[in-house]
């Protein structure tokens, strides 16, 4: 740590480490890409799919959700498409896909109910109903006594169960996506089951309303981050775009694809909304949070402490920089490596970066460069 020495005072030079505290250029936008244009128009897909909880407020937490794949195909995963439903959709060409599964917090099997939607992105409105009747077909013949099931509402739904479980399974399109949707119920009627994927079904349409998808044509020149949010964000690995849910994700969401991801999503969107919240940049464990206005983001840094774990504790920030504070979550073995035993908040203007770590003067130098990086004009 060095010393900046005027004539009167000196004052304590922050500690970047070897972070760089200069924007990098935002390579990962430049030119037509293809793979990109699939993890935009999957996050757009996200930024319309429905809230369980407005279908059924019993459904009100999340047992995960996203991007369900990329330019290599789906991956079967996070409790919403199963491996034969993503093999029936890989025959086709997907433009995009997001997904997620809402549950009633039951663990006994009698007492769960849930609701898994995901939406799929075809080239055409043909090849959507086509991808559709594929993954119907693939899911019924997973079991022998599955049935069909009507929804009068929407004709042109499938949809089928098996008499005496409470689950269904249902694909409806629209333009050229296709809308899957498994519910499982209470009991096992196949009158409560229509009647799930007809709210669904209403729901879902009416968040699409005003959607125009991506043409393939369009799709390469789709940009992941307009804004260049995530070069404001310090930079610990390659800049390469991932819309995996962990520690690789490097992404920009939009406010409802991003609550979507917690663990009470509709509690979290109206958290970001009350913080005007317009954009997430997530970069490798690090969340930059773009707001309406200073105001917003520093009332919201003043705020977000509260809703941390119980184990945090507060400690030493960054000397010299009051916009910035951390936190040490207490376990018993500081032996253990867990990526957010530190935590620290960096606010500045509109912005606000929530950075995690498992090294104390890791975090402490990565805090003083995002601070810095925050500086750097627009």
């Amino acid at each position: 740590m060095g010393l900046l020495v005027g004539c009167d005072s000196a004052q304590i030079q922050p500690d970047h480490g070897s972070y760089a505290t200069v924007r990098p250029s935002a390579d990962y936008d430049i030119g037509p890409s293809h793979a990109r244009g699939i993890l935009v128009e999957s996050l757009r897909l996200g930024e319309r799919i429905s809230f369980a909880s407005s279908i059924d407020p019993d459904l009100n937490r999340s047992r995960g959700g996203g991007v369900l794949g990329d330019h290599r195909g789906l991956v079967p995963s996070m409790n919403i498409l199963a491996a034969a439903q993503s093999a029936a959709a890989g025959k086709y060409d997907i433009l995009g896909a997001f997904g997620v599964n809402a549950y009633n917090g039951q663990s006994a099997e009698k007492d769960e109910k849930s609701l898994a939607i995901s939406i799929l992105a075809f080239p055409s409105e043909d090849i959507a109903r086509a991808a559709a009747a594929e993954m119907a077909r693939a899911d019924f013949e997973q079991g022998a006594d599955n049935a069909p099931i009507i929804v009068p509402e929407y004709p042109g739904a499938l949809a089928h169960w098996r008499p005496s479980v409470p689950t269904v399974g249902s694909w409806l399109t629209w333009k050229n996506l296709v809308i899957r949707v498994f519910a499982k119920v209470l009991e096992p009627r196949a009158e409560l089951l229509a009647e799930v994927l007809t709210k669904t079904y209403r729901a879902q349409l009416a968040d699409l309303e005003g959607f125009t998808p991506t043409s393939e044509s369009d799709l390469p020149n789709l940009r992941a981050d307009p804004d260049r949010l995530l070069t404001r964000v310090v930079q610990t690995a390659g800049a390469e775009l991932n819309g995996d849910t962990g520690g690789s994700t490097f992404a920009v969401y939009g406010p409802r694809a991003f609550s979507l991801l917690a663990g009470r999503p509709s509690e979290f969107l109206a958290d970001l909304r009350a913080a005007s919240v317009s954009q997430m940049a997530v970069a490798n464990n690090q969340f930059l949070r773009r707001h309406a206005s200073a105001e917003a983001a520093k009332s919201e840094a003043a705020r977000l402490p509260g809703t941390f774990d119980d184990d945090y504790v507060a400690m030493a920030g960054v000397a010299s920089l009051p916009d910035v504070a951390c936190w040490e979550r207490k376990q018993p073995d500081k032996t253990i490596v867990v990526p957010s035993r530190f935590r620290c908040l960096v606010h500045r203007g509109m912005d606000l970066v929530i950075l995690n770590g498992y090294l104390e003067l890791d975090i402490r130098q990565r805090a003083a460069a995002q601070y810095a990086l925050l500086a750097e004009d627009r």
